[in-house]
């Protein structure tokens, strides 16, 4: 599942993703289980916490919150700083795959990040970011999504829905109400996704950065595909353009 070529460091990874998982998920759900205490009660505080912050962190996107809007998944929390931050959070860590965790946890100890870890958080932060300013400039002034909202409230929307479309799904705003300019870049995010070995779908991350690689290499007239100093393989190129 994990695509290893060999058995060397599988327990320690296992370890790793077990621990950062619950680790995870549990914040998440502790988070929300104590913001949503005071107005629900513990009981069901309890349930959408735990269930809300697994769904995010596996990039489901699934919710139970039709008892407040049916049908409207995370419409009623849309301007909600703890819940979509949090939320937000658990969908982005969840994308970046464990393979990025493993490397970021032996930082401490080696001081360097691989390539690939370099790729995968240069690229997740070039898509939330590209897709957060993509949202709040088609829907600015739209009064059916975020027209109405304080500059705050906007960013937020914006941010949040960039980070859930990839892979996740929880709809803080009406997608119908979306103007096509939206669409059309939403449609884009989810077509990307995350990172290879994350709980997220889609193309992964990298292999769009190298795609584009290539093709700023090929119209610069390089033949040698190159990032932070280290030579890509024709093979993994060609492996990128064939998926």
């Amino acid at each position: 599942a994990l695509s290893l070529n060999d058995l060397n460091g599988v327990v320690r990874l296992q370890r790793h993703v077990l621990f950062g998982t619950f680790a995870f998920e549990g914040a998440g759900a502790l988070i929300l289980t104590l913001y949503f205490w005071k107005d629900y009660g513990l009981w069901r505080a309890l349930r959408w916490g735990v269930f809300h912050s697994v769904s995010a962190f596996c990039n489901g996107g699934f919710d139970i919150l039709g008892c407040l809007t049916p049908g409207g998944s995370l419409l009623h929390f849309q301007t909600d700083y703890v819940v979509c931050l949090t939320l937000g959070v658990l969908i982005a860590v969840g994308g970046l795959g464990f393979f990025v965790w493993e490397d970021l946890f032996r930082f401490r100890k080696t001081k360097r990040l691989t390539v690939y870890t370099k790729l995968v958080l240069l690229t997740s932060g070039a898509l939330i970011l590209a897709g957060t300013g993509a949202v709040c400039l088609f829907e600015w002034n739209n009064p059916a999504t975020i027209g109405n909202m304080t500059v705050p409230q906007k960013l937020l929307s914006g941010l949040f829905q960039s980070i859930s479309t990839r892979t996740a799904g929880f709809a803080a705003l009406d997608q119908a109400a979306l103007t096509e300019g939206s669409k059309a870049f939403c449609i884009l995010l989810m077509l990307v996704g995350g990172s290879s070995g994350s709980t997220a779908g889609g193309i992964k991350t990298v292999t769009v950065c190298v795609l584009l690689l290539a093709a700023a290499n090929r119209l610069r007239g390089r033949g040698r595909v190159s990032a932070f100093g280290r030579e890509i393989a024709q093979e993994q190129i060609g492996n990128a353009m064939a998926l």
